[in-house]
């Protein structure tokens, strides 16, 4: 059954209506830390330090399933290279400071930072992936 958005899928988990989901750690975590929902896989390349008890599906023989969810900062094109480079900077700044790390690792998410270049590459890659995926299993939009 398809969701527009997560909290929807998880409510239907949670509530038996449906047997799972898949869903950004940070989303599932209050629900496995509470008891509600159970974690069966992780899909990242490493076990997550948050679920260090929960394999990866790579360990359980899955080797081609590997999805990362990850979060950047966008600004409108034409943006001035110098407000870019101030807002790079403070991210990154705000990504080191201890407690946010630990916030972050506590919900799943592994903080990395970097430079605007970086997450344009990532985007990148990223589009010309799941374009490759979207037309090998033919899925068209409704």
């Amino acid at each position: 059954m398809p969701y527009k958005g997560a909290a929807g899928a998880l409510a239907d988990v949670v509530g038996g209506h449906v047997e799972a989901t898949i869903a950004a750690l940070q989303t599932a975590h209050p629900h496995v830390q509470s008891g509600k929902l159970r974690a069966l896989g992780i899909m990242s390349a490493e076990r997550s330090q948050a679920f260090a008890d929960v394999p990866t599906l790579k360990e359980q023989g899955l080797p081609d399933v590997e999805v990362e969810t990850w979060y950047g900062a966008f600004a409108p094109a034409g943006t001035p290279a110098q407000a870019i480079g101030r807002l790079n900077a403070d991210i990154n700044q705000v990504l080191k400071d201890p407690g946010i790390r630990e916030l972050l690792e506590k919900q799943g998410m592994v903080p990395v930072g970097g430079t605007p270049e970086r997450m344009g590459n990532l985007v990148k890659s990223e589009l010309a992936r799941w374009t490759r995926v979207v037309n090998a299993a033919g899925i068209k939009a409704d």
